[in-house]
């Protein structure tokens, strides 16, 4: 199975939203998504199911990966709100068997302690915003276990291909 790990996108901390649940990503965030959203598309595994945080700012990074995906399913799941690796995983668990490749959108420090405990070692020190790690493991979600995955790839909005430095 293939697995996107993906921290939402830039958020705001001056909006008007009254809880950190709230809010909405800011004009970074909404610039990043087109090109992150075009860069997944391009990608050789397409995401089959996503499952994404209902807080406000994964919501709307998960839109940008679902119109990548015009196929997947979508699903907000509030576990992944706040979510540590062992929750992440027994959300992915509910993926159906038949998925080869899924997404989970949440945040932070839960995508980067997933990341790494599922690969096994420290592979990356902090996600960055929609920052996407794919990994890779034998068999479903039932085979996942801790140390079990490969990184296959670790991309960012800053690290596109392309990239002005202006950007």
């Amino acid at each position: 199975m293939h697995l996107w790990l993906i921290r939402h996108a830039k958020s705001s901390w001056s909006s008007a939203a009254k809880s950190d649940f709230d809010r909405p990503l800011n004009q970074r965030g909404e610039r990043d998504g087109p090109k992150m959203r075009d860069w997944l598309a391009s990608q050789s595994h397409p995401i089959q199911w996503i499952w994404t945080s209902d807080a406000a700012r994964a919501l709307a990074t998960a839109a940008f990966v679902a119109e990548a995906f015009p196929s997947a399913t979508l699903k907000a799941d509030h576990r992944l709100y706040g979510a540590t690796p062992a929750a992440m995983v027994s959300v992915l668990q509910n993926t159906p068997p038949n998925i080869e490749t899924a997404a989970i959108v949440a945040h932070n420090p839960g995508i980067t302690e997933s990341v790494n405990l599922l690969v096994g070692t420290t592979v990356i020190d902090n996600m960055p915003t929609f920052g996407a790690a794919l990994l890779r493991w034998p068999g479903g979600p039932d085979a996942l276990q801790v140390g079990a995955a490969r990184l296959e790839v670790l991309m960012s909005p800053k690290r596109l291909p392309g990239r002005l430095a202006l950007d």
